[in-house]
């Protein structure tokens, strides 16, 4: 048997091929998605396994299995979508909400590194007092439809204001603040709930948050827990916890000026 020459094009259909796949699993690693994934993997396997050992038990049987698998096959994308419709939305929404014209934290003018230092030292105040925070910092993914039902501001960012908005007794101390450039443009926004199937059993309602919006969006969102005074830094789906206060700024730089977090650092809270 003559083996048929090997193209560029084959190569470059099969680098294709091997990044989609590797996107794929890496966009629905540590989510409900993935164990469907393992489950319906592991049922194709056993399937043909057993169908193969049929097969050779039965040669040229079978005949009503095979009709059934026929009927059942072209329904398997619709059985995908059903099963990874979270995985699915999340995924066009990173398309959809992308604005490519918002570089980098401060793309709307003026000193985006006085507005970091604001937002670090506000945190670092609210942990020593435990007051809770949840304060979102947006990329390049617009956060506008995630202020919808809560409280539209146009305030330039600053410690004072970010310690006033959670104060415990204020009006918009519960929910998310959400920041795009030097301006504070929502407070009391309800955030999306993780759905990741491994988060630790002490994370709160403000650590899943956190999560789930770092699912959803290329954000820095920055967490203060009133239980522990602890600051934690959420981005690309993990948790960075705790951050010591002297890190607070330069970590939010780091995070910031990189488009994707690549440790892994996490912890759960006490």
């Amino acid at each position: 048997m003559q083996l048929s020459a090997f193209h560029f094009s084959d190569a470059l259909e099969i680098l294709i091929l091997s990044v989609a796949i590797y996107a794929i699993l890496r966009f629905i690693r540590n989510t409900r998605g993935s164990r469907l994934l393992q489950g319906l993997f592991n049922f194709v396997v056993l399937s043909f396994f057993c169908l193969g050992a049929l097969e050779f038990l039965a040669p040229g049987g079978l005949g009503s299995i095979k009709f059934i698998l026929s009927l059942v096959a072209p329904y398997l994308a619709v059985i995908i979508v059903i099963l990874f419709q979270e995985e699915i939305r999340v995924g066009i929404s990173r398309f959809s909400q992308s604005e490519r014209f918002i570089k980098r934290f401060g793309g709307g003018g003026g000193n985006s590194a006085n507005s970091v230092a604001m937002i670090a030292v506000s945190c670092k105040r609210m942990a020593l007092q435990r007051t809770g925070a949840l304060i979102a910092i947006e990329r390049q993914h617009s956060l506008k439809p995630f202020s919808e039902h809560g409280v539209k501001l146009e305030l330039p960012v600053s410690s004072m204001m970010l310690e006033t908005i959670f104060f415990p007794s204020a009006p918009m101390h519960d929910g998310a603040v959400l920041i795009r450039g030097q301006e504070i443009f929502a407070a009391k926004c309800v955030l999306p709930m993780t759905t990741a199937t491994d988060v630790s059993s002490n994370y709160g309602t403000r650590h899943r948050a956190a999560l789930g919006l770092s699912e959803k969006t290329d954000a820095v969102i920055i967490i203060v827990s009133e239980e522990t005074g602890e600051i934690g830094i959420a981005v690309e789906g993990v948790i960075h916890k705790p951050i010591m206060h002297n890190e607070v700024e330069a970590r939010l730089n780091e995070f910031l000026a990189a488009p994707v977090a690549d440790d892994n650092e996490t912890g759960g809270e006490a």
